[in-house]
């Protein structure tokens, strides 16, 4: 948000982590839409203090000051060196950033849960001021799952801010289906206080809108999707046609599909790789009349830029070669993987009358890999029981990796008598020069 220009957005409606302390996993599933057997990692929801939350909160109290300055020293006063205090510093430097990014007519939905809203409400404040507090929007929804200790959890909060008095809004847009009761009421002549034929009324904070169920066509897996619906009567009724709508958490792309539905253009930024990749498959399928017209932007597009995302962040270097680069299932759970990151299928024909494949596996390297590495990757690949092993790295083999490369031997594809080195060790800096590795035809998946 820090590269934007001041007052450019018409319209912030965004579903930021909730400091819920949880990993999220999203499911890669094949084409036929079976269950997936592997997770791939979307995002943690979970803080903790650290240098880079010390520095943030220096930020504040000291360059952004003001009373968003004031308001997170008190909070810090009160919390402590907690994981809550460090997801509220996370969310106050940006919520400073959203307030500028704002038109003067604009407006902020900021979506949370009743863990978190009450301190994310006194950060508005601070940054936005109490005047211009619109509305807690409350969306109820009926999911499963209830407790005997407390009644049960079945809404979200939803916090709406003006930049200034002067915001455009138009309830009219949005209007919700009046009860039966008051209909029934109408319909008597001696006591009716609205015509008959006005079936609806304006939208109250109160939001009745059912949670996603697992066979909806919008539903990806994500843990924590939003319908569609929802975000489109935000849309609809704080913006225009053409108005510029941002969601800076985007999750799987909710707030980019309801706008690009509504004829908005719209921005959607999130963490990683993986992240923007399953917002642009979901755009694709749900919008696919602008596939070609979707701009991926912050992903390396030259060898510096990807040896400068392997050297400041390893874990999205990692999840772009796997995900990206190689196109392999992502292994995030990282639990007894022996060093492998990413795996991928390839049929081989059939067995006993059922589809047989065969198995490739990688291992990403951001750093100076040794001898001892690639040794290590041929076990990984051993006990994982894979047929090619690709090893991922930024700098050419030594002499000794090239032998022990050689060691490995060839795997011989069925369907063809090319053979195919078991082991490959791949230099990212090639990808750029058109260049990938030599591996059999896979089986299709998506995420």
């Amino acid at each position: 948000m820090r590269e934007f220009p001041d007052a450019c957005i018409d319209l912030i409606a965004t579903d930021p982590p909730f400091n819920s302390k949880r990993d999220y996993f999203v499911p890669y599933k094949d084409e036929k839409g079976q269950k997936p057997d592997i997770l791939v990692k979307a995002f943690a929801d979970t803080w903790a203090w650290g240098e880079e939350a010390e520095l943030t909160y220096q930020e504040l109290v000291v360059d952004v000051g003001g009373q968003i300055g004031d308001t997170i020293e008190g909070l810090r006063k009160f919390l402590n060196e907690t994981p809550m205090m460090a997801y509220l510093v996370m969310m106050a430097i940006r919520i400073v950033e959203m307030h500028r990014l704002l038109k003067d007519t604009g407006s902020l939905y900021l979506h949370c849960d009743p863990y978190a809203s009450h301190y994310l409400k006194i950060l508005l404040d601070a940054v936005f001021g109490t005047t211009q507090f619109r509305n807690e929007i409350i969306w109820s929804y009926q999911t499963g799952g209830v407790s005997k200790r407390w009644f049960g959890r079945k809404h979200d909060v939803i916090l709406f801010y003006s930049k200034l008095e002067g915001y455009f809004i138009d309830l009219t847009r949005v209007k919700v289906p009046r009860t039966p009761k008051s209909l029934k009421r109408a319909a008597n002549p001696k006591g009716a206080r609205i015509e008959a034929s006005d079936t609806e009324k304006l939208a109250p904070d109160v939001w009745n809108i059912q949670a996603l169920n697992a066979m909806e066509n919008e539903r990806t897996g994500y843990p924590t999707q939003k319908p569609i619906v929802l975000y489109g009567r935000i849309i609809e009724a704080s913006s225009n046609k053409g108005d510029v709508v941002l969601d800076p958490f985007a999750g799987c792309g909710t707030t980019a599909i309801a706008a690009e539905q509504l004829g908005r253009q719209w921005i959607g930024i999130d963490l990683t790789y993986l992240a923007i990749g399953a917002v642009k498959l979901q755009i694709e399928k749900l919008c696919p009349q602008i596939r070609d017209e979707i701009i991926v932007i912050g992903t390396p597009e030259d060898a510096n830029q990807a040896l400068e995302l392997a050297r400041s962040d390893h874990a999205g270097f990692e999840a772009w070669c796997v995900s990206h680069v190689l196109q392999f299932q992502s292994n995030a759970k990282k639990v007894a993987d022996g060093g492998i990151d990413g795996r991928m299928k390839f049929p081989v024909g059939r067995v006993n009358g059922k589809q047989a494949f065969g198995k490739a596996v990688a291992q990403v390297k951001g750093g100076t890999p040794t001898l001892g590495h690639v040794r290590d990757f041929r076990t990984a690949m051993n006990n994982d029981d894979a047929d090619i092993g690709v090893f991922v790295a930024t700098t050419p083999p030594t002499r000794g990796m090239k032998q022990e490369i050689m060691r490995a031997g060839f795997y011989e594809y069925p369907f063809n008598p090319e053979l195919y080195p078991s082991l490959q060790h791949f230099q990212i800096q090639d990808y750029f020069r058109g260049e990938l590795p030599k591996l059999p035809p896979r089986e299709r998946v998506v995420l």
